[in-house]
């Protein structure tokens, strides 16, 4: 499963590294300073950046790609990241 999955949480990443949900946020937590949530939000975030900079897609289309489902959460993500807003 790809961190861009939609479906990933943070129980399901656990589960996939084979430790459990408080170790794996006490060792993201060290190495990032985010929560396990945070984490993934941001690298997806950073990936719809690079697809939007790169083109040739719309908004919508990377939205999904990167694992969001909600319009709303992922303009007010993105905005609250990179201070610009997108339309979708």
């Amino acid at each position: 499963m790809e961190i861009d999955n939609s479906e990933l949480s943070v129980k399901l990443l656990s589960e996939m590294l084979g430790i459990n949900s408080t170790n794996l946020y006490l060792k993201v937590k060290a190495l990032t300073g985010q929560t396990v949530t945070e984490f993934i939000r941001n690298i997806r975030l950073k990936r719809a950046a690079q697809l939007l900079k790169k083109g040739g897609l719309n908004v919508s289309e990377v939205m999904y790609m990167v694992g969001f489902t909600h319009h709303s959460y992922f303009t007010k993500c993105f905005k609250d990241m990179y201070l610009m807003n997108v339309i979708v």
